[in-house]
């Protein structure tokens, strides 16, 4: 099983790769779109497939939709934002301030309990992203920056914020009797569908924000496949073995992925930066999720 949890995070790792090469021959809003889109499709037509009833309520339709802009719309498109001047392993790493983010929320939003341990790793684990956020790399110098942060670091910061968010009312409508596979193809629909509309707003169509059609179709339906199938559905088997706190660590493997293939597939290096701050956030992930294990043998 250890095997097959190291291809899940590799495949996560790779689409890293997929997204920065997209970012070079479309606009990150319409990509989004696009990538969504193909998403929600495989993800119905699978509900479709397996008779899976979609049983929506109309009071809950507007946290869908709320849904759809925390949990994709929102991480994804300044994700595009952001690789279109950061490396794939540096946005990759930047990820890992999720679970900081989700439990801050967890805590706002559901009063869950923050013991001291879990606190002291907390400020280990953020204090871990401080250099990788400094480190000004050579597509960034082009940009403007707020406190020594450039707008692409602003963008994932923003992008993790929301994200993390979502993840918690995605929590809540489960308790509501939504399967996740139907909360994941409407909020992906919707997603699609507002990049859509949002595109011709803020990118430029001559005709369309595209470079190279068949490398973007390509790219698009390779990571709609990857993170909406395959990563998805692997997951949920992952669950039968591990908990959902060590799956959640174990997620810290994905930035050292992302940088393999970027330095096998790119040719790019990665600075010793890099490997400081992945340190220091693995170190501070591990106290946290240590002291989440021991809450749960003590319950």
């Amino acid at each position: 099983m250890f095997f097959v949890l190291l291809i899940m995070y590799s495949l996560y790792g790779l689409t890293f790769i997929f997204s920065s090469s997209a970012m070079q021959h479309a606009s990150p809003v319409f990509f989004i779109g696009l990538r969504m889109t193909l998403g929600a499709f495989f993800i119905l037509c699978y509900l479709l497939v397996s008779r899976t009833p979609i049983r929506l309520r109309y009071r809950d339709i507007p946290k869908i939709f709320l849904l759809g802009l925390t949990l994709f719309f929102i991480p994804f498109v300044n994700e595009g934002f952001a690789l279109k001047y950061l490396l794939p392993a540096e946005v990759s790493l930047l990820w890992r301030l999720c679970p900081f983010a989700t439990a801050f929320f967890a805590w706002l939003l559901f009063k869950e309990r923050l013991t001291r341990r879990k606190l002291f790793g907390l400020v280990i684990g953020i204090s871990g992203f401080i250099p990788i956020i400094l480190h000004e790399s050579v597509g960034e110098k082009v940009l403007s920056s707020f406190l020594h942060i450039s707008l692409a670091d602003l963008a994932l910061l923003i992008a993790v914020i929301s994200l993390s968010f979502g993840w918690n009312l995605f929590k809540q409508l489960l308790h509501y009797g939504y399967k996740p596979l139907v909360l994941n193809g409407l909020s992906m629909l919707v997603a699609g569908l507002v990049a859509f509309v949002v595109s011709p707003l803020v990118e430029i169509w001559y005709p369309v924000p595209v470079s190279n059609w068949p490398l973007i179709i390509g790219y698009g339906f390779v990571l709609a496949l990857i993170g909406g199938v395959v990563c998805e559905n692997l997951y949920g088997y992952m669950l039968r073995y591990y908990s959902t706190t060590f799956l959640s660590f174990a997620g810290c493997i994905v930035p050292f992925f992302t940088a393999l293939f970027q330095w096998a597939f790119l040719d790019q290096p990665i600075s010793w930066v890099f490997w400081l701050s992945m340190a220091v956030i693995t170190f501070g992930l591990f106290l946290f999720y240590k002291e989440e294990l021991r809450e749960q043998y003590a319950q």
